[in-house]
């Protein structure tokens, strides 16, 4: 690559982010991670976790030291690439994928406006069906009513959900320290009402970002990740020259959902 490339990619969770950070990853000197540090992250009202975050990946791309970022530990999976990273003999492009950067897209231009931003977006009704499908509380059989009697026994409520997109009391939907703070908060009939009110609320808002930063911030489609020419057509947004990308291969994950 001619020079370093500094990336966060966007979408409303079960949108093909996991699937971006595959393709990221596979570039020559690339590594990206996704949903680096969720736990020092809300979805509006604090930049500072991301403005350090750009500053951190900007400075690795530069030679620096590369184990002063800030990750969640609690994840197995930040915690495997941020390892990577310490051995990787060159970075050529770095970033991370996470659907709560939406509202501070303003703060990281002004702060890093070498940043490019890719955005995924599925189909509506496919990321409402996949998000009440994720956010189930699965068990076992056996565990299943293991939890129903001790919740009878203690009258403690028995949950069968989270629900990350209304504000609630916990008596119906499990509440999340962490990732209940990562959402915005909907007035619906129902958790799939809310659900597509977040979807309609992000895309709208990706589409004004969009419009006011085109040299930096798009948005494709999922699809785009299953061809080579779709891959590449993410890749040349983000400034990967033809003669050093890695694409047309599978990238696709978590296709449960």
């Amino acid at each position: 690559m001619a020079r370093g490339r500094l990336v966060i990619g966007l979408g409303s969770g079960r949108s093909g982010t996991a699937s971006l950070t595959a393709l990221l990853d596979r570039q020559h000197g690339g590594i990206c991670f996704h949903e680096m540090n969720p736990a020092g992250a809300v979805f509006e009202g604090n930049p500072q976790p991301h403005l350090n975050a750009v500053r951190e990946f900007q400075a690795i791309l530069d030679g620096g030291a590369r184990n002063r970022l800030a990750i969640d530990y609690s994840r197995p999976s930040s915690v495997a690439t941020y390892k990577r990273l310490q051995s990787m003999p060159q970075v050529n492009l770095i970033g991370d994928i996470a659907y709560y950067y939406l509202n501070y897209v303003d703060e990281l231009v002004a702060a890093a406006p070498q940043c490019t931003f890719v955005c995924l977006r599925r189909d509506r009704a496919q990321t409402v069906a996949s998000w009440m499908k994720k956010s189930a509380i699965n068990r076992w059989p056996s565990l299943w009513w293991g939890d129903r009697i001790k919740s009878l026994l203690t009258r403690t409520p028995f949950h069968t959900q989270y629900n990350y997109w209304q504000e609630h009391d916990g008596s119906v939907y499990r509440k999340d320290p962490v990732w209940d703070s990562c959402f915005p908060k909907f007035e619906a009939v129902s958790k799939e009402e809310a659900v597509g009110m977040y979807w309609d609320y992000y895309y709208l808002e990706a589409d004004r970002l969009q419009r006011k930063y085109p040299h930096c911030f798009r948005v494709f489609d999922v699809a785009q990740l299953s061809s080579a020419q779709g891959q590449d057509g993410i890749l040349d947004f983000i400034g990967v020259a033809p003669g050093e990308r890695v694409s047309g291969g599978e990238v696709h994950l978590h296709r449960s959902g």
